[in-house]
């Protein structure tokens, strides 16, 4: 059966730099336009992207999925607009004006200012000239939201990729480097970073997959793992520990977390459910505490997104902004790399597990990763909880994030 097609109305809005009037556009797109990919191709020419002001997934109908976005953004070309007050929208328009002539704070994204693209292309075209190459027309938009900003370039030389991280990921910006030099596979090829900027240009290293080889997927985190051991002390990592989760559990199961009585959060029942299961994660957290594994470099996030192949089947895993100490088991959950049968998870699961039987007996081995994957899913609940929620400045956007993985702890 064929995915049904896309269509989604996407409105364009401009502020007016007297902060007073604005512009409002509505064209419908037949593609993704979330994360800010092709939303600058629909726009007037010579216009730049600021912020995703609101998004509505309108579900499917008659064959179509159907959305609806809300994107701001900067031009030079004043003229070519109809610059009206406030005022004269009416409805969720006038909320979308209100939202875009809210003054900027401290936790905007840099790169949705205004000012910020000429600096950031300025310093692309350089590094780019000290690699003998040069950029052929205007970058690609990845993505565009709080946390990271992504974009395809075509240069001279072939295609690289320029990212920008705010603040609170600059890890991602001080280890892949070394990652991408000492332990190949573990990050992509890095042409050149900027750790004040915040900014990495990146070779390409294959593309997704939806469906992976997950054994030599596994097998290939599990060689990661191993070998990042004697880097440690040298990487600007977080602690991930069993130690340091286990001291964190009153703060994820509070109500304030959890979001008891709050829509979308968890019901009451389900909260005294989490709250019973809190002894088995401690007796986990504790067994992985004590195992004779070693702490080793972890990701945090590990998903089928954020690793990729190449022609010759070799995986490289992006995206290191939750770079982290932890024990080996709890990043290594096959099931968030594709959607697949239980068994072809297992099969990978022993896959990983074959290339730690040097410390411990395989039967053991299996009742350690299951303490694991259960635990893990704190690690991923941290992730949105500690790592992006406090610093972004849309919070909305990210609220109730957590309670994906935690719900997933009453699974069973």
């Amino acid at each position: 059966m064929s995915a049904p097609r896309r269509e989604t109305a996407l409105h364009l809005l401009f502020l007016h730099p007297d902060g007073e009037r604005v512009a409002l556009q509505t064209v419908t797109v037949a593609m993704p336009t979330y994360y800010g990919q092709h939303v600058r191709e629909a726009a007037p020419p010579g216009t730049r992207l600021l912020r995703r002001l609101h998004f509505r997934a309108l579900g499917e109908q008659d064959g179509v999925l159907r959305a609806e976005t809300v994107w701001q953004l900067h031009t030079d070309g004043l003229d070519g607009l109809d610059w009206r007050p406030p005022d004269a929208l009416t409805g969720p328009e006038r909320d979308w004006a209100g939202a875009a002539r809210l003054p900027a704070t401290s936790r905007r994204a840099p790169w949705m200012h205004p000012d910020w693209q000429a600096g950031a292309l300025a310093w692309l075209d350089a590094e780019l000239a000290a690699q003998g190459c040069a950029r052929v027309g205007e970058p690609m938009v990845l993505k565009h939201w709080q946390i990271s900003l992504l974009w395809q370039v075509e240069t001279t030389g072939g295609r690289v990729y320029f990212k920008a991280v705010p603040d609170f990921f600059g890890r991602e910006v001080r280890v892949t480097p070394p990652l991408a030099t000492e332990l190949p596979g573990a990050a992509p090829p890095v042409l050149a970073a900027d750790e004040e900027r915040g900014f990495l240009l990146l070779k390409g290293a294959g593309q997704t997959q939806d469906a992976p080889d997950l054994p030599a997927l596994m097998r290939h985190l599990a060689w990661v793992q191993r070998r990042s051991v004697p880097l440690l002390p040298h990487l600007p990592l977080q602690d991930r520990s069993p130690s340091f989760l286990r001291a964190r559990l009153d703060d994820l199961f509070s109500d304030a977390c959890l979001l008891v009585g709050e829509e979308g959060g968890l019901t009451p029942e389900e909260a005294a459910a989490l709250h019973a299961r809190r002894p088995e994660l401690e007796a986990a957290l504790a067994r992985l505490a004590a195992s004779p594994l070693p702490l080793t470099l972890g990701h945090g996030d590990l998903h089928g997104g954020n690793v990729v192949v190449d022609g010759a089947g070799r995986f490289t895993v992006l995206d290191w902004s939750d770079a982290c100490r932890l024990h080996p088991f709890l990043d290594a959950n096959a099931a968030y790399f594709a959607e697949a049968p239980a068994e072809a998870v297992e099969e990978a699961h022993a896959a990983y597990l074959a290339a730690w039987t040097d410390l411990l007996p395989l039967e053991e081995l299996r009742i350690l990763h299951a303490d694991g994957l259960r635990a893990g899913e704190l690690l991923r609940a941290l992730g949105y909880v500690d790592g992006i929620q406090p610093h972004v400045e849309d919070r909305a956007e990210w609220h109730g994030a957590q309670l994906y993985h935690l719900r997933k702890l009453l699974e069973g």
